[in-house]
């Protein structure tokens, strides 16, 4: 394990320090290393839009693809979640696993049914992930997650049970926004853990 992932308990006084980082920056273990993004109302806006030819159209913001990379950059491997009930985003799947180089996923009226297997797949601890949904089906996962967001827009029972609301709608760079609260609350905790080992050393 990595330094800075580490928390040294040696005498009494080390577990009220370990103690008021977590309360600050939460518990993040070895970091946030997986990210579930919903596609439909998160990475795009929600509307459809019909081609003269037939064809249904959705539209995706460049800024919020790419704040998907910046994570995956930064080690977070990233699935984007499709319902399984919705045929434009199903269309989709093949492209955006080529255009993002990540996996896509089918989840059913209850996702958190479908993504707690890859987590448990995966070991890893709820408080390892960040979530980004926008419907009330998502709470569940949302209230689970170390790191949980929603778009400006998303409705009331999203909202409540996710611990960050972007500024951003649906669409418009909310997936963006979610991406660099992550990277930054990482960043928080890394910096943080660096300097209690520092202050426990200078003890």
């Amino acid at each position: 394990m990595e330094p800075e992932h580490s928390v040294d308990i040696d005498v009494d006084i080390d577990w009220p320090v370990a103690e008021e980082r977590v309360l600050r920056f939460g518990y993040f273990g070895r970091g946030v290393s997986l990210m579930f993004c919903r596609v439909s109302r998160c990475l795009t806006d929600g509307r459809v839009f019909l081609s003269a030819s037939g064809e249904d159209i959705v539209s995706i913001q460049t800024k919020d693809t790419t704040g998907l990379r910046m994570l995956q950059n930064d080690g977070v491997e990233v699935v984007l979640l499709i319902s399984n009930e919705d045929p434009v985003t199903q269309s989709m799947a093949e492209k955006l696993k080529k255009v993002m180089g990540c996996e896509v996923m089918d989840v059913g009226d209850d996702p958190l049914r479908d993504v707690q297997l890859v987590v448990e797949k995966k070991r890893l601890d709820w408080k390892d992930v960040a979530y980004m949904g926008n419907d009330r089906a998502d709470a569940a996962c949302l209230n689970l997650a170390g790191l949980s967001g929603v778009p400006a827009d998303a409705p009331r029972d999203a909202a409540d049970a996710a611990k960050y609301t972007c500024h951003q709608a649906a669409g418009t760079g909310a997936v963006r926004e979610f991406a660099e609260h992550v990277l930054l609350q990482k960043e928080k905790a890394k910096t943080q853990m660096k300097q209690d080992r520092i202050d426990r050393k200078n003890f």
